[in-house]
């Protein structure tokens, strides 16, 4: 580790590659930023060391890290008292002979490049967890979820409720359970080539089930349209009514039907001349019909009124002629002929009476030489009124045959018409609704795709990912078990295992299963902390897992020292049992590392000291008195 003053001094932490590195001193030193520091440094976009004397007097951090023969050094600038994070990222790859001096450091990639390149630098390859259920979106392992498995800080190594780093803060329990499981090597790169395989399968899949759909959609409006079209053709009568499209075959059924020829239309002669001329015609001859019934009547009347006439002028006739019985004379009789007395009125002579009587005879004899003339008019009256019935009822049959014809030609245009129409419309639908080879083609390549989707899930096998995810928690459990064995824990004789949905460690028990959480002591949640992530980095080396090779562990014996402990020595603990639990502790953490294979860096943040050969051999620096992570007289930013 590098630190770099405002002023250019250059501070530099050097740990060994492999085995146990303690930095041991008292409080208020800076031990516990160093995990900070070196977090920040891999790429975390939060910078959360305590605000003091780190943020005021340092410029630069920085991480010389070593795999195999790669060497990098990633520098991240301070970003100040009250401040979040910084924003210059500065990465130099390859031998690095010396640390480059504070004016050589300048910002020269980002921050989300430097967490691709630690991911990448790390060994993670292309990988992508897929929850089984669709409420979360996949998840790919990086350099975040890698270190979460690096970092023990003092409030976690001593928790009973939280094992790994950072497990207190939303959603990121769920993202370690997912990419734990390609961290152990329960999945390979094998496994994530054919996820992508797969991925690029059901991409396809869904493109053709789309298709699919769309031409499901286009059957069913085609069959609605068939049903319409043949209807329609059924009320032109170019489809038998009993015809019923069953299937395809109406396709070619149809396309037979639209080669139908169809004849001119007929042309409507006069289109309605003949029609209102007779009911020209029928007008006349009804109006002169009604003036004959008129005269008719008149003559009639006028005959009646003669007659009634003639018989009164008869019986008038007959009085008169009774005067022939008397004498005739000249004057007229003054007095009553029986009495002789004078008459108020005298009797008309004969004479008049005569000459009234002739008068009478007369104008009978002018009402029968009328009465054949007469009776001759209305003789001729009836015959006209006869002839014009006769032509009005002949004139009603042209007019109503005219009609007839007329309506009847222009239904013949009007159906060849609607034919001709009918049959473009049909020919139009049968070159676009047509079924194609191309749907055909389709549902086979669906099909094929299936198959080979089929193909590729039964190669990744879920269900030999989690038995081999057992197989791999039961050999951790082993050395787990193993381990405990080396400290004086409750349930430390039985068999220990690590609960990945619950991220916790069980101890089963002939009382049935203790998690953490139930274990009492800080002794108890410390020790239990140490062996899950020693047997857990065991495993990783083992089989060569892209994890970061180093652990870091701050104050794993706070439970032991009392807070006023200046030199760390096992003399300031009161306790015989809590000194051999310190010694224990730190002998499991030396033994540990001579077992995890190589390369293998253990990073012990503590304020134990033991007189001990291999404690001291141990020991990279010790922060008592002035000493400390930042060198007190270095200045603070201006």
């Amino acid at each position: 580790m590098v630190l770099y003053s405002h002023e250019g001094e250059i501070r530099t932490i050097d740990f060994d590659v492999d085995g146990l590195n303690i930095i041991t001193g008292k409080s208020k030193t800076g031990k516990s930023a160093i995990i900070d520091i070196v977090d920040y440094c891999l790429g975390r976009g939060s910078f959360n060391v305590a605000e003091g004397a780190i943020r005021k007097k340092v410029a630069w951090f920085a991480l010389h890290l070593t795999k195999g023969e790669d060497e990098v050094l990633i520098a991240r600038d301070n970003p100040g008292p009250g401040a979040s994070t910084g924003s210059k990222v500065y990465l130099q790859r390859g031998t690095i002979d010396r640390f480059p001096e504070l004016d050589e450091i300048e910002k020269n990639t980002t921050e989300n490049s430097l967490k691709a390149f630690a991911t990448r630098f790390a060994g993670i390859v292309e990988n992508e967890h897929r929850p089984s259920t669709g409420s979360r979106d996949p998840l790919e392992a990086n350099i975040a979820h890698a270190l979460w498995l690096c970092f023990q800080k003092q409030n976690t190594i001593a928790s009973q409720d939280q094992l790994f780093h950072r497990m207190n803060e939303q959603f990121l329990p769920q993202a370690l359970k997912d990419t734990l499981p390609f961290f152990l090597g329960a999945v390979d790169e094998k496994h994530f080539l054919l996820m992508g395989e797969l991925d690029d399968l059901q991409r396809r899949l869904r493109e053709l089930e789309g298709r699919q759909n769309q031409q499901s959609q286009a059957v069913q409006t085609n069959r609605n349209r068939v049903t319409r079209i043949v209807n329609e053709g059924k009320r032109t009568g170019l489809i038998p009514q009993d015809y019923q499209p069953v299937d395809d075959s109406v396709f070619s059924y149809l396309a037979e039907v639209a080669k139908t020829e169809v004849s001119a239309a007929g042309v409507v002669p006069d289109f309605g001349e003949t029609i209102e001329r007779l009911r020209g015609e029928q007008s006349t001859l009804q109006a002169r019909l009604g003036e004959l019934n008129q005269d008719l009547r008149a003559a009639r009347s006028f005959l009646s009124d003669q007659t009634a006439y003639s018989r009164e002028a008869s019986e008038q006739r007959a009085r008169l002629k009774s005067v022939g019985l008397y004498k005739s004379g000249d004057g007229a009789i003054q007095n009553c002929p029986l009495c002789e007395n004078d008459l108020e009125h005298p009797i008309p002579a004969a004479s008049a009476l005569n000459a009234s009587l002739e008068n009478v005879e007369r104008q009978l004899q002018g009402v029968y030489r009328e009465s054949p003339h007469i009776q001759t008019h209305i003789t001729e009256l009836e015959g006209q009124i006869s002839n014009a019935t006769e032509a009005l009822r002949l004139t009603q049959g042209e007019l109503n045959r005219a009609v007839s014809e007329d309506q009847s030609a222009r239904e013949a245009q009007s159906q060849l018409v609607a034919r001709a129409r009918y049959l473009g419309r049909l020919s139009d639908f049968v070159e676009v609704f047509e079924p194609t080879d191309t749907d055909s083609a389709v549902a086979e390549e669906t099909d094929e795709v299936r198959k080979l989707i089929a193909a590729v899930k039964e190669r990744l096998n879920n269900d030999e990912t989690a038995s081999k995810l057992e197989t791999i928690l039961s050999f951790i459990s082993e050395k787990m078990t193993d381990y405990s064995q080396h400290l004086d824990l409750e349930h430390s004789g039985s068999s220990l295992r690590l609960d990945l949905a619950k991220l916790t460690v069980v101890a089963n028990t002939e009382d049935g299963p203790i998690p953490l959480s139930r274990i009492g002591s800080g002794e108890n949640w410390v020790g239990y902390h140490v062996v899950s992530h020693l047997a857990l980095h065991w495993w990783l080396r083992r089989r060569e897992r892209p994890v970061p090779a180093f652990l870091i562990f701050d104050q794993p014996t706070q439970a032991y020292y009392p807070p006023d402990s200046e030199a760390g020595g096992l003399d300031e603990i009161e306790l015989d049992a809590d000194r051999r639990a310190v010694r224990a502790l730190f002998e499991l953490m030396q033994q540990a590392c001579n077992e995890i294979e190589s390369p293998f860096q253990l990073i012990v943040l503590d304020h134990a000291h033991l007189r001990e050969d291999w404690f001291e051999t141990a020991i990279v620096e010790e922060w008592r008195g002035q000493k400390a992570l930042v060198p007190r007289d270095w200045p603070d930013a201006t």
